[in-house]
């Protein structure tokens, strides 16, 4: 089987090199029962070290696709492929349904949220936005230790005004790494995962607010801050939950919109005869 399927292969990239005008786009590469697979259904194969795996690969699942068909066809029962013509249709239905609504929805949905409405929401809705998980606001930088600008960077790390960020933006070469979006909440669980020396067992070893940390670890030194804290069980700021709340908004609006599509549409078939009940 598998020497069939190299000879195609080798006949196919021939055909495929051969600048002749004659198209061969239409040759037969392979047959499983009254199935054909030809040679323009075959996908590319970008990388020429496993274009030939990658081939066999292709014609053996197409062929094991198109029997078992075959195989189902013939020994499922007629009831079970009625149940599954009907799963099929259905799932057919769904999908053509969904997507006419996606086409109106889009047309009609009012995707812009003001300021004044995402502060309303979040007001209302505050206490279901309580935390389950710590939030941070943090600085951190890690170079080598043998930096000519460490003392520098230990200031300005640890004050942060406009020039001493321009001033650590002009060194990012320098850097190993270097985090200084102190604007923004991480959840304690995204810092531990960008700042390398912090894990679960030490991570409350540094939690003190404005206290500069240094940690010399193979040759480079960290500097670690963190700038706010808040705990689990707190409620985060709206700053945090903005974006969350401006999807909440308008799925809710997807929501409202969709019940009175569903009404539109009765009424409209109703009104033009093309829905009726009868007793």
């Amino acid at each position: 089987m598998k020497k069939f399927i190299l000879l195609i292969f080798f006949s196919v990239l021939i055909l495929g090199c051969n600048n002749s005008s004659e198209d061969s786009s239409n040759e037969l590469v392979a047959r499983a029962g009254e199935n054909f697979l030809y040679k323009n259904q075959l996908p590319i194969f970008k990388s020429e070290d496993d274009s030939l795996k990658r081939f066999i690969n292709f014609v053996e699942d197409w062929a094991k696709q198109r029997i078992f068909y075959d195989l189902s066809l013939t020994n499922l029962s007629q009831s079970k492929k009625d149940e599954l013509d009907d799963l099929v249709e259905n799932f057919k239905s769904d999908l053509y349904i969904n997507a006419y609504k996606d086409l109106i929805i889009n047309s009609r949905i009012d995707s812009i949220v003001s300021n004044q409405e995402i502060e309303s929401f979040y007001n209302e809705n505050i206490n279901a936005y309580r935390l389950n998980e710590n939030l941070l606001k943090y600085r951190y930088v890690k170079l080598p230790e043998d930096n000519i600008n460490m003392n520098q960077i230990r200031r300005y790390i640890s004050r942060m005004n406009s020039n001493d960020r321009l001033f650590l933006d002009s060194l990012n070469f320098q850097f190993a790494d270097l985090k200084l979006n102190d604007s923004i909440w991480f959840t304690e669980r995204e810092v531990i995962s960008s700042v390398e020396f912090l894990n679960q067992r030490n991570k409350s070893d540094y939690q003190r607010v404005n206290r500069l940390y240094e940690i010399k670890e193979n040759d480079y030194v960290s500097y670690f801050i963190v700038i706010d804290y808040l705990n689990s069980g707190n409620i985060p700021p709206l700053s945090y939950l903005y974006d969350r709340i401006r999807l909440n908004i308008i799925n809710q609006r997807k929501l409202n919109l969709i019940q009175q599509i569903n009404k539109e549409i009765l009424n409209d078939a109703l009104k033009s005869s093309k829905y009726e009940t009868f007793n």
